[in-house]
């Protein structure tokens, strides 16, 4: 079973790679890739971002691992969360000022809002009230200042965030990924009724990507065979994509090994053993910009000698506003945050340690 979920999330992982792309009157491929591109390469623009968890089910094998109870009692608290995301975004100097707002329901509804403000070489966030674990009030309302420098040494990554080689990277692997799904079998051009756009937003060419139980087949032997091994060429050859990922290129060529000499049983799997039951997105081109997105995915696994199933189910939607317009952020760089290890100070302070 443990096999069948690492492929699933493979496969999934690769998807939500290629979709996250759909991100006028040009061919659907060709305007979705050139669309990617202008939001990415945006001097700025604000974002709202929404995200929700519809389905939830892990195989028995994994929760016993742990303690079933209290892992049951996780997924029942996770399912039917929903995760809102209002944020600003500036290139230059780099910015992003975001708030989060986590939604867990059920009888004792819980909601949690996470501002957070990243730089090149700094996150702060800040700590929020947490209903039924009461927190210092020298603690709660302060912002934790992570140094991402010194973090990344001590995981062995990429020093500072390096945007333009991530933008680089995404490019390329966007160009791979692009190139294998050809346009009849995946794309069309829906009418603006018929794509639940956002009210208000005027849309100059609308874009869906979808994978069905039809062509679900041909997907796996693409990704497979075609895109999987050349998304790790293109890491292979660019030590610097390679350091930004905090991957070592020994790991990505044993991936690439395994790939190769486990093909057979991959492919197999993910045909007999994995279910592509809805995965479709929808995306709105404004001015050559990517102004819109939303997405579904259902995907079940299962392992028929165990009878062990896994089921996940998701959706979001993303709007672009404000394009390369003077952002507006509504915080200022705090002064008086806390590091983490003055934070730890804090914790350990009442018990004496």
């Amino acid at each position: 079973m443990k096999k069948v979920q690492k492929i699933a999330v493979l496969l999934l992982a690769v998807i939500l790679v290629v979709i996250a792309g759909c991100s006028s009157g040009k061919p659907p491929k060709e305007a979705l890739q050139t669309a990617m591109m202008k939001i990415t390469e945006a001097d700025s623009y604000a974002v709202k971002m929404s995200f929700g968890l519809d389905e939830l089910e892990i195989p028995q094998d994994a929760a016993m691992q742990g303690d079933a109870a209290a892992t049951a009692a996780v997924v029942g608290m996770i399912k039917d969360a929903t995760i809102t995301v209002d944020s600003v975004y500036q290139k230059k100097p780099l910015r992003t000022d975001l708030n989060m707002e986590i939604v867990l329901p059920g009888d004792m509804e819980m909601k949690l809002t996470v501002p957070m403000i990243l730089t090149e070489e700094t996150l702060y966030v800040k700590i929020p009230q947490i209903p039924m674990l009461p927190l210092p009030e020298t603690i709660t309302g302060k912002f934790i200042k992570i140094d991402l420098k010194e973090l990344a040494e001590q995981q062995g990554a990429a020093g500072a965030l390096d945007l333009a080689t991530q933008q680089k990277l995404g490019k390329e692997i966007s160009e791979v990924l692009l190139k294998h799904f050809d346009e009849k079998t995946y794309f069309s051009e829906p009418k603006a009724e018929e794509a639940g756009l956002p009210e208000g937003l005027k849309a100059d060419q609308i874009i869906s990507f979808e994978i069905n139980e039809g062509n679900y087949p041909k997907t796996v032997d693409t990704v497979v065979n075609q895109v999987l091994p050349e998304v790790l060429d293109v890491l292979l050859k660019n030590e610097a994509s390679l350091k930004s990922l905090n991957l070592e290129k020994a790991s990505v060529e044993k991936m690439k090994a395994d790939l190769e000499t486990n093909k057979a049983d991959i492919l197999d799997t993910l045909k007999n053993d994995v279910k592509a039951k809805t995965l479709n997105v929808t995306a709105a081109i404004s001015d050559g910009y990517l102004s819109y997105q939303s997405g579904k995915f259902n995907v079940e696994a299962s392992d028929k000698e165990s009878g062990q199933n896994m089921k996940l189910g998701l959706h979001y939607d993303v709007t672009y506003s404000d394009i390369n317009k003077a952002p507006s952020f509504k915080n200022e760089i705090p002064t008086d945050a806390i590091t983490l290890d003055e934070l730890t100070q804090m914790f350990q302070a009442p018990t004496g340690l």
